[in-house]
């Protein structure tokens, strides 16, 4: 039972955090502390075991002893305490039992209200971990002082401190069908090779004079220990052996391939766990499609200018390496709504398709039109033709662009106008240059709205030329000193980095 915050008093809510609430800060310290107690406590009881202390010794470890064990005895009251609200579960269950039946009589509503209030106690104390808990605390008793050997079971209580030893054993308990199978059919194993090394060695070895001699010496061979003090003497003997060792192997390798597919499958949720929430934390950010070339130059890019972005594969491998780089990836299915819910679609600023079909252009554009139709989102995708560009924008593409078809223009224009390409290249890929072009947008109340392009100096006072300008949907290139600046417009200016970034303060003013 989980308490709400108002079953809970401050006192309660205040050990409830140091306890039991995952998320709290408070709680990992205490588990830490707790940690270094349990580590301390086993140290002391392995010391205290040497024959040689003098009377002082043994009595300073006997008060370490009892100092531990009030130490843990006092956690395991206020976990029993925390772990429910008696009085308001009785209160509540006594009301519900009095309204649904007037004729039962007040002891019996008392008694079932009692036991209602009293259930949540008894579901917690039967948890292994409490069980572990309380076999600890027990040589603490004067009546259990011959059980000291529990205090040993202190080591399993860092299951409850150590968040990998708690990841471990939830891994295990996952598998916890597979794993009680194959223990059974090596309980039936160890049974039959026992019985038959018995057997086949009985009367013939000196070593083996009961089922006990034999078990021993099945169990160091099955487990491929083998200490060599028992050896078959027979032919018999030795074909149990190699049949022994043969199935030991077999049942320690599955049992291993076992619990290793288990971490390898926890591990990869973590991370796929991990990595969504990275990404519901973004916000205005580029959503990539496809992990091929163009997708992995595209996400280099963004990442280069320090752009928040995401990227989508249906391939696992791609998208481990994606994750391997640092870059936010998740596998999915463009086509699917879920994955654009997971990838912060509502969110995002743009989103770039490199994938080459068609087909799944299409779908996708269609699944971002209907959840964001007011086509804030700014969509690009990759196109194969002339024909499949016009189609994609008449579906609703922002830009479809044909990475062949553009690339080869691109190296017509370069081996044509080789210095103005390299000028747009400096600009645009900062390459050993700080010189930018950068898109500023004007708001409306900015004190640059309605002012003509020479009188806001922007040229002399930042040292920054404007390109061009949009409004409306059209761009106008080389804008005049007469050019009067709208709120609403979207300025293409080039410049160094620092002169972009004091107009872009100035006009946000």
């Amino acid at each position: 039972m989980v308490l709400s915050r108002r079953q809970r008093g401050p006192i309660k809510t205040l050990f409830f955090h140091l306890l039991e609430d995952p998320s709290s800060r408070a709680r990992n310290a205490f588990s830490l502390l707790m940690m270094l107690v349990v580590f301390a406590s086993l140290i002391a009881m392995t010391l205290e075991t040497d024959p040689d202390l003098t009377l002082e010794e043994q009595l300073f470890f006997d008060f370490l002893d009892h100092a531990f064990n009030i130490i843990f005895l006092m956690e395991y009251m206020l976990r029993w305490w925390v772990c429910s609200d008696f009085l308001v579960d009785f209160e509540e269950s006594f009301q519900r039992q009095r309204r649904m039946s007037h004729r039962r009589k007040h002891h019996q509503a008392l008694f079932k209200a009692l036991r209602a209030a009293f259930r949540p106690k008894l579901l917690w104390m039967r948890k292994p971990l409490s069980i572990i808990d309380l076999l600890a605390i027990l040589p603490i008793f004067r009546a259990f002082r011959l059980l000291r050997i529990l205090r040993v079971l202190r080591i399993l209580k860092l299951f409850r401190y150590s968040k990998r030893l708690t990841f471990f054993s939830s891994v295990i308990a996952e598998r916890s069908f597979e794993l009680t199978s194959l223990f059974t059919l090596a309980a039936v194993v160890l049974g039959m090779v026992t019985l038959a090394f018995f057997m086949a060695e009985r009367g013939h070895n000196p070593d083996i004079t009961n089922l006990w001699d034999a078990l021993y010496w099945t169990m160091i061979t099955i487990t491929t220990v083998g200490y060599g003090d028992i050896s078959p003497a027979t032919d018999g003997g030795r074909m149990v052996a190699i049949t022994g060792t043969i199935v030991g192997i077999w049942v320690t390798v599955l049992m291993t391939s076992i619990i290793v597919s288990a971490l390898t499958e926890r591990i990869f949720e973590l991370k796929e766990q991990r990595m969504e929430r990275q990404i519901e934390k973004l916000r205005d950010h580029f959503i990539i499609c496809g992990l091929n070339l163009i997708g992995q130059a595209i996400c280099q890019t963004l990442q280069a200018e320090n752009r928040p972005f995401c990227v989508i594969d249906r391939e696992q491998a791609l998208v481990d390496e994606a994750m391997r780089k640092g870059w936010n990836a998740m596998r999915g299915d463009v086509s699917d709504e879920t994955t654009w819910i997971r990838a912060g679609l509502i969110r995002a600023h743009s989103v770039i398709s490199a994938i080459h079909d068609e087909a799944t252009n299409v779908y996708l554009i269609l699944n971002i039109r209907e959840t964001r139709p007011s086509k804030d989102c700014y969509i690009i995708v990759a196109a194969s033709t002339e024909t499949s560009i016009k189609r994609l924008m008449k579906v609703g593409a922002n830009r479809a662009i044909s990475p062949l078809f553009d690339g080869g223009q691109y190296m017509a224009y370069t081996a044509m106008r080789p210095t103005a390409l390299r000028f747009f290249d400096l600009a645009l890929h900062r390459a050993h240059t700080d010189l930018e072009i950068e898109e500023l947008m004007v708001p409306a109340n900015s004190s640059f709205a309605n002012v003509s392009l020479r009188d806001s100096q922007i040229g002399n006072t930042y040292n920054v030329i404007v390109l061009g300008h949009l409004r409306n949907g059209e761009m106008h290139f080389n804008p005049n000193g007469h050019y009067v600046i709208q709120g609403g417009d979207l300025l293409v200016c080039t410049g160094h980095l620092d002169d972009l970034e004091r107009l872009k303060q100035a006009i946000d003013e």
